[in-house]
């Protein structure tokens, strides 16, 4: 009995996981018996069941009445067992280190605004990683209705606040206001989440004002260039640059890296700081000569931990461009789990191709009281072994 209850969740899964990853719908409008089009989902079993004896001898009318394993409940079970999986991954993977978040939002195609999550880290291996991590429904786009949203992800995820650093928004008010924006209620709580600007987008604003200008100088330009680009956040920016290593490491400045170390005192400390002037010495001296091949800062990422703070938010544009593909006239009844839980999977096709059927069915398990208990992967026929 348990062998075919595997083989029977292992097929839907099967299933499951082909829809999940090309962004394709599961119910059909009519799914009765005698429909000639159920809907991707059962037509997919059925033409799976035509072709394989093994699941043939187990589905439909060879399966209980009650234990079909292919209901629109199960398929849902399947999905979030599926993307408890993947955000897990990366989840384990930033464990406690420091975090950017890059936030933005937009209307899908029933018109409600949704709100993107992405989060930026350095992985053990010293590089940088962007992860789409969630899409929210928000009654109104208020900063105070953000910032609730995000806390309550960061609740869900036990993520902590104090690891935030260089949370990047575009320029709207709700997000970089002074007093009242979403920038302004984090720095709140955490003085060391210094909000930076997408420089992407400030500079695509800057070439549009300059553009509905009637007037043509160069200090046009540079005024408009003045007034997008804080001072702040270009601070941060060209400490930062000082670590580019073209050239030998030739715009390694010790004072500018310094005033950068005092922007975050949660991370180095008084006394960290103190002696921080030396160890800069013996490190512009160590990686000359062993970074002398390096050309650019992304392969220096990987050498070492210090690209944590975003400078464009180009990953949440593109969650936005997969969920008009996700999110389209024919499914804009979709509702707001079953669309983050599809993007989720269609954003992170690299990690869920990683995570093995075994996972996902014992996470099914365990999230509700099945009629059959799936025991841990002990024997499985020759079937079962080369598909799990």
């Amino acid at each position: 009995m348990e062998v075919a209850y595997r083989t029977r969740l292992t097929t839907t899964l099967d299933v499951t996981r082909l829809l999940l990853k090309q962004g394709l719908p599961f119910r059909g409008h009519d799914e009765l018996l005698s429909s000639s089009n159920k809907g991707n989902f059962l037509e997919l079993i059925e033409w799976y069941t035509q072709r394989n004896d093994e699941v043939a001898k187990t589905m439909n009318e060879n399966a209980p009445g009650n234990n079909q394993m292919n209901s629109p409940t199960v398929q849902k079970d399947l999905t979030r067992a599926c993307i408890a999986e993947v955000t897990n991954v990366i989840l384990n993977d930033i464990k406690d280190n420091i975090f950017s978040l890059m936030v933005d939002e937009c209307r899908d195609i029933s018109i409600k605004e949704q709100m993107r999550v992405v989060l930026r880290y350095v992985n053990k291996h010293g590089c940088v990683i962007e992860r789409f991590l969630a899409i929210v429904h928000v009654s109104d786009t208020s900063a105070i209705s953000l910032k609730k949203t995000i806390d309550e992800l960061f609740a869900k995820h036990k993520l902590s606040l104090s690891k935030l650093r260089g949370p990047g928004y575009d320029g709207a008010s709700n997000m970089r206001g002074e007093y009242n924006g979403l920038k302004a209620l984090i720095l709140k709580e955490n003085s060391f989440a210094r909000y930076v600007h997408c420089f992407a987008h400030q500079l695509q604003l800057v070439v549009v004002a300059v553009a509905k200008s009637n007037r043509i100088v160069l200090d046009m330009m540079v005024q408009e260039m003045n007034n997008r680009f804080s001072e702040s956040s270009t601070e941060v920016l060209t400490c930062i640059a000082c670590l580019d290593p073209k050239d030998s490491f030739s715009q390694f400045d010790i004072g500018k890296l310094l005033l950068l170390a005092e922007l975050y005192p949660e991370d180095f400390s008084l006394t960290n700081r103190v002696i921080l002037e030396d160890q800069l010495e013996t490190y512009i001296q160590n990686v000359r000569g062993e970074f002398s091949m390096i050309e650019d800062l992304g392969s220096l990422a990987k050498k070492m931990l210090a690209l944590v703070l975003p400078v464009a938010t180009a990953s949440v544009e593109k969650v936005f461009s997969a969920m008009k593909i996700i999110k389209i006239d024919l499914r804009n009844r979709m509702g707001d789990e079953w669309m983050n839980d599809s993007l989720i999977i269609y954003i992170k096709k690299d990690i869920f191709a990683t995570i093995e059927n075994e996972q996902i069915l014992q996470h099914f398990q365990e999230m509700n009281t099945r009629r059959i208990q799936l025991s841990p992967l002990v024997y499985m026929s020759r079937f079962d072994a080369g598909r799990i």
